[in-house]
């Protein structure tokens, strides 16, 4: 009996640990206003706090590791925030499905993600449920109009053009008339832009498939 008892009694040991585990990993909920200190930065649009949490820089995309402007991207945001005390302001969605806080990352009244877009280390990548943060966006999309006029970082590099660019309708994201993702849609569904240009300043982001 007392077999058949620790059958049961290890599997279950071994699924509270990891429950544990998850909630130390997520951390605590923190407050609107509190300020934080910044003990790792992990890429561009990503650091750690301290306590274990890790934040991901609302509203901005940085290059992804092996890509042009990764290192620039990251040794920026390292320089700008690591061991800094800062303040995060949260939308309508606190965390995304890897636990990661969400959040425009503010060192003093200097908001760090539009300092990204305009060095031109990271364009504006939006999503629904962060729409209504009006102000906040329209720094931001001014901030990357400015790096692509002035053809900064990632603006510099050379793409091969399209005749044409598309996005979704109802969607923020913007393709190239190819993509496996609008191939097979019809017109009606699509919105078109004649340069890419033309989808960024509108607020679209690129596709991370086909990369317009």
């Amino acid at each position: 009996m007392n077999i058949k008892r620790t059958r049961y009694l290890i599997p279950l040991f071994i699924v509270l640990l990891l429950l544990v585990r998850l909630v130390v990993d997520i951390g605590r909920e923190h407050r609107p206003g509190e300020r934080l200190r910044v003990v790792r930065v992990i890429d561009g649009d990503t650091i750690e706090l301290l306590g274990g949490d890790q934040l991901r820089l609302l509203g901005i995309d940085c290059p992804e590791r092996g890509d042009p402007f990764y290192d620039s991207a990251t040794a920026l945001t390292r320089a700008l925030v690591l061991d800094k005390t800062v303040e995060v302001v949260y939308s309508s969605r606190r965390r995304d499905g890897y636990g990661r806080l969400l959040g425009y990352l503010y060192l003093d009244t200097v908001l760090i993600n539009e300092v990204i877009l305009r060095r031109g280390f990271g364009n504006v990548y939006l999503f629904k449920d962060n729409l209504d943060d009006g102000a906040v966006i329209s720094s931001l999309q001014r901030a990357q109009n400015e790096a692509l006029a002035g053809k900064i970082g990632i603006w510099s590099i050379p793409r091969a053009r399209e005749p044409y660019y598309v996005a979704l309708s109802g969607s923020l994201r913007f393709h190239r008339p190819g993509c496996r993702a609008v191939r097979n849609r019809r017109l009606t569904e699509l919105i078109r832009f004649e340069t890419r240009e033309e989808a960024l300043v509108k607020g679209y982001s690129p596709c991370r498939n086909c990369r317009p």
